[in-house]
């Protein structure tokens, strides 16, 4: 009969429920991610929002196999590149929040599945370059690993898909959730112009806020 013990799960059974509960609570705590996902759902609609959460989820997921992999720790052990990246990244959340103030006008679910597959490499892109992400699965992910299991990069990568699968669905909800008052909205030009001017703002805060951030630290 096949052993059952801790050491035959890939994963340590009894420090999993610990991190579905952090994975929830970090995953319903308001952050880059979602109000990227908001302010990009608000202004493009739902197909740009689930775009937009789909690149989110890639550019973690990427973050998640250089932190398994020790990408992230050379990053972070190299100043020069870890400020290289996050200067990329806020510049990148600036330009985007100038394009957007510069088309205010511009209608909603007007580019359909091209506006879906511009959010998913916008999202890709804005997770790709920030590299507190890595950093953040660099310093979470082994806590909730046990060498004695099998190789620590390997259970990391699997926490690392449970907690974007959860971070998938709380966003998606988001999305539908903006989704559904921007349908209330977008006939009206004023009411476009705001929507859009929440999301210029929040692109470029978001930029900002990577920079000051990343000073601070």
């Amino acid at each position: 009969m096949p052993e059952t013990g801790p050491e035959s799960a890939m994963l340590d059974l009894s420090l999993f429920p610990l991190f579905l509960a952090a994975g929830i609570a970090l995953a319903l705590t308001p952050g880059p991610d979602m109000a990227f996902t908001l302010a990009t759902a608000a202004s493009r609609g739902p197909r740009a929002g689930l775009g937009a959460v789909a690149g989110i989820c890639t550019g973690g997921l990427v973050w998640t196999i250089a932190a398994a992999g020790g990408l992230a720790a050379l990053i972070a052990a190299s100043e020069h590149a870890l400020t290289a990246v996050r200067y990329a990244g806020a510049a990148y959340l600036i330009w985007l929040g100038w394009k957007t103030f510069r088309s205010l006008d511009a209608p909603i679910e007007a580019e359909g599945a091209g506006s879906a597959a511009r959010a998913f490499r916008r999202g890709l892109v804005t997770n790709l370059l920030n590299p507190k992400i890595g950093l953040f699965f660099l310093a979470l992910l082994p806590q909730f690993t046990n060498a004695e299991l099998g190789p620590v990069w390997l259970q990391m990568l699997t926490l690392g898909l449970v907690f974007f699968a959860i971070g998938g669905v709380v966003l998606t909800v988001i999305v539908f959730a903006a989704g559904a008052a921007q349908q209330q909205l977008k006939s009206s030009r004023i009411s476009r112009r705001v929507l859009n001017g929440i999301a210029a703002t929040a692109f470029g805060g978001l930029g900002l806020r990577l920079i000051f951030s990343g000073n601070a630290t």
